[in-house]
């Protein structure tokens, strides 16, 4: 399922704090750079007054200086109204910014205030601001690096695919979008090995399958030319039989390669027929084939007709059927036909050793057989299913396999019934 927005969630938010850094900084450099106000004149003049009060006692006077200064840095200097000095500084800081003289109630007063504290030169503010800018200026790498190495990482396994190498695989767990195309590319390139590993096994199998009815051809036409006239014919069933089995290998390649180019459904050539017909003549041709081979049928059709292509479906029964006797054991196979609810449902049973967890959900893959063997009583292409699985997409049908390890497989194909 997809979770949309996660990647970008996360650059948003990196942006945001980035921003968020930047508005502090410059808010604490405001403040740093900013002058406390001069005093008001009332209040330096009843800072005076109070001072002053200690006029008469010339000790006390001092110390009230002293503590000013060593409080504030402020200085004052009183004075009587002859101008002589009563108390202070006694001239000190008599020029600069910020002396000003004042009156109080016995003179005047000259008060000098220490500047205003400044930022030291390159640092304060400035200094704070670039840290910032530095550190704005890392996370944007790392946010860019935490991007690019996924990518890089996407791009290497795509030319490693490209190239033929088809185990390459992005193998990035991630939790955002970047995880996502991950994952998507890695489940891409596991159908495209798949899909590749099931061609190369076709090669091999189509070499299996077809060289041993061209073997026994072969071996009959020499038994053939060295006997008597009597002997070749008595050769001839076994070579039609051995043209039928290529003829029937030689039909499955094509279809399935028609029907995997095509995206199209495979056209039709509908006809109406008898469901019961259909389904007895599919049992006699599995009897003629395989007449060792138990074969239980029921036909529960009654007068049914069903509107499909004779040779098609005909076909994906044969197939069906045909899974059954390989895979089935020596066990019985049952055929059971039924027409109910507007459609005709056919299911094959066999009581085999079944088909694996892993096997079922690579079933309808072309070129898969989940028996890897390539003997007469296991072979095939593995194409079975798929055609079947075409054949009922055809008819507007539907197919499905239960399967159990230890129990037998039931597959059942059911097409809509003629209106």
């Amino acid at each position: 399922m997809f979770r949309g927005g996660r990647l970008v969630l996360r650059i948003y938010l990196i942006g945001l704090a980035q921003i968020a850094a930047l508005a502090a900084t410059l808010a604490i450099a405001r403040e740093w750079g900013r002058r406390p106000p001069p005093p008001h004149a009332d209040q330096t003049r009843f800072l005076v007054e109070e001072i002053a009060s200690h006029a008469a006692d010339p000790a006390a006077l001092d110390a009230r200086l002293r503590e000013l200064r060593q409080r504030t840095g402020m200085e004052v200097e009183l004075r009587d109204r002859d101008g002589q000095v009563i108390a202070g500084s006694r001239g000190a800081h008599r020029e600069g910014p910020g002396a000003f003289e004042t009156e109080w109630s016995g003179g005047k007063a000259l008060v000098w205030m220490p500047p205003p504290r400044r930022p030291p030169q390159g640092g304060g503010p400035l200094f704070a601001i670039a840290a910032v800018l530095v550190l704005v200026g890392i996370s944007a790498v790392l946010t860019a690096a935490w991007l690019a190495r996924p990518l890089r990482v996407l791009s290497q396994a795509a030319q490693q695919l490209s190239a033929g190498h088809l185990s390459a695989r992005a193998s990035l767990r991630r939790s955002d979008e970047l995880g996502d195309v991950a994952l998507a590319f890695d489940e891409m390139a596991e159908r495209i090995e798949r899909l590749v590993r099931g061609q190369r096994e076709l090669l091999a199998n189509v070499s299996h399958e077809l060289r041993t009815p061209l073997a026994r051809i072969r071996v009959a036409l020499d038994l053939a030319a060295e006997g008597s006239a009597q002997d070749a014919t008595a050769q001839l069933a076994g070579i039609a039989g051995d043209l039928a089995e290529l003829e029937r290998l030689t039909s499955d390649i094509l279809t399935s390669a028609r029907l995997e180019l095509s995206s199209e459904l495979p056209p039709l050539r509908v006809e109406r027929t008898a469901a019961r017909e259909m389904v007895d003549e599919a049992a006699e041709r599995f009897r003629a084939l395989h007449p060792s081979r138990a074969l239980r049928v029921e036909n529960r059709c009654g007068d049914a007709q069903v509107e499909v292509d004779r040779m098609m479906l005909r076909r994906a029964l044969d197939n069906l059927l045909s899974n059954a006797e390989q895979h089935g054991g020596p066990s019985e196979i049952s055929l059971v036909a039924a027409a109910a609810d507007g459609r005709l449902d056919i299911e094959v049973r066999d009581r085999g050793a079944g088909i694996s967890p892993e096997d079922m959900q690579h079933l309808f893959s072309p070129f898969f057989r989940g028996d890897r063997s390539r003997t007469r009583a296991t072979g095939g292409l593995g194409l079975g299913l798929l055609l079947a699985r075409r054949i009922r997409e055809a008819h507007r049908g539907s197919l499905e396999i239960e399967s159990q390890v230890g129990a037998g497989t039931v597959a059942r194909l059911r097409v809509p019934l003629a209106t």
